[in-house]
């Protein structure tokens, strides 16, 4: 039951169901991996991107909890989404491209096309993605609370989950996985140089506001950049980029607040503004150059890094 395919190589039914009992079944069996490494980057040594929904920049930079936390950081102020809706923006942020993915409906990219975790294994980085409310690492389908029906995990968040090259691979869809393992990952000191990290639909004000998103936010970075199992000091440390999928008004510009903290940043960048044009390929393109990864030849070819 531990298998996430059948001998075909498509999805297994336990993987896709969303029956309490049947998942609950799968959960006591799921293969969980928690790999680690330590590869030496240009600018840092870890890099943890979060993603919140659906909100115009001058709204996202005008709450309280975002604009404490933006003192500490680097404020991005000229940052886009690729297009709307949701989910090509996820697909987007780790392929270079949204791939055909128009809708947030169910789509399924061809095995063939590369991922940045293509890279990142090549180069021996590790890698986790955490998912708020996935029922159990490699959960290929929609999650609601069981107890008040409220949308809890969304497949078209979890930015992997829309690449056959994830979903077909055992060991991978292992290392998407429940955003509680983050913490007991952060404890071990097991946690992967690169992650992505989705709260879920209350929390990341998709069904809420961004003052609740802001809020989530802010409680869950604050003591993570005084844990030293998160924010080293020691080597070139950790860069953490929040940011939003896509903003609220479709027929507005669709440009995102983002901002850049951790221990990476300098002490003299902290509280200031950066205008550089950059979007979602930017995330990759980072994350490139920062480790020597090559690229993907897509969009993010095309792009600037932050550093």
């Amino acid at each position: 039951m531990g298998n996430s395919q059948s001998s075909d190589g498509t999805p297994s039914t336990m993987y896709l169901s969303t029956d309490a009992e049947f998942v609950a079944q799968a959960a006591a069996t799921a293969l969980t991996l928690s790999p680690t490494s330590s590869v030496s980057g240009k600018t840092f040594d870890r890099f943890v991107q979060v993603f919140l929904e659906n909100q115009d920049f001058d709204i996202a930079a005008g709450d309280p909890s975002l604009a404490e936390l933006s003192a500490r950081g680097i404020v991005l102020d000229n940052y886009w989404a690729i297009t709307h809706p949701s989910q090509p923006n996820y697909v987007a942020a780790v392929g270079g491209s949204t791939h055909g993915v128009l809708l947030d409906s169910f789509y399924r990219i061809d095995e063939d096309t590369s991922t940045i975790v293509d890279l990142l294994d090549d180069a021996g980085i590790s890698w986790g993605l955490y998912q708020e409310d996935m029922p159990f690492s490699g959960f290929e389908a929609d999650w609601v609370n069981q107890e008040n029906g409220a949308n809890d995990y969304v497949r078209k968040h979890n930015p992997l989950m829309s690449y056959d090259s994830a979903t077909n691979d055992v060991n991978r869809l292992a290392q998407n996985k429940n955003f509680t393992l983050f913490y007991s990952d952060l404890e071990s000191n097991s946690l992967p140089q690169w992650m992505f990290i989705t709260p879920n639909m209350t929390n990341d004000g998709h069904d809420t506001s961004v003052t609740v998103a802001g809020n989530w936010f802010e409680t869950f970075i604050t003591p993570l950049l005084s844990d030293e199992n998160f924010n080293s000091d020691s080597g070139k440390g950790t860069l953490v980029v929040l940011t939003f999928d896509e903003c609220e008004n479709y027929f507005g510009e669709n440009k995102v607040f983002t901002l850049l903290l951790g221990s990476a940043i300098p002490e003299e960048k902290k509280g200031t503004t950066d205008s550089t044009k950059y979007n979602h390929y930017s995330l990759l393109k980072t994350v490139e150059e920062n480790w020597g990864l090559g690229s993907l030849g897509e969009g993010d070819d095309d792009v600037d890094a932050f550093f």
